[in-house]
């Protein structure tokens, strides 16, 4: 009966304790999911690192302002999109490419969560497909 009493308690604490670890990966409230969309911008930089790897685009708005759009691939870490085939030489500086996927829920907020693949301006994929 002890033995279950330990057990019991350990699985709850390891409950308690997993859970805000889930929470922090959540993208919940932070894109609008609801809809898609595009985005044509300059690479500025590329940052290939764990936790999570970001591109750092310069977009041009339809009002002619030019803002940071912070691009982020999700929760993958490097490992996980280097098997994807992205690496520290993926991006380069001056790059222009389009980006498809969520964009920043907050009206002052420039970000996009990445849905899909990643092109060139002509159309080209950034990464090969897949084989």
């Amino acid at each position: 009966m002890k033995f279950v009493k330990s057990l019991v308690l350990a699985s709850f604490s390891w409950l308690l304790l997993s859970v805000p670890g889930l929470a922090h990966h959540s993208t919940v409230g932070l894109y609008n999911e609801a809809e898609t969309a595009e985005i044509t911008g300059k690479v500025k930089q590329w940052r290939f690192v764990n936790p999570h790897p970001i591109l750092i685009l310069e977009v041009t708005g339809a009002d002619g302002q030019t803002h940071d759009w912070d691009i982020s691939f999700g929760g993958p870490a490097v490992n996980i999109l280097r098997r994807q085939g992205y690496s520290a030489d993926t991006f380069k500086v001056g790059d222009v490419v389009v980006v498809k996927g969520f964009a920043a829920s907050a009206a002052d907020m420039y970000g996009m969560l990445v849905r899909g693949p990643v092109t060139r301006d002509d159309g080209t994929p950034v990464l090969p497909p897949a084989q």
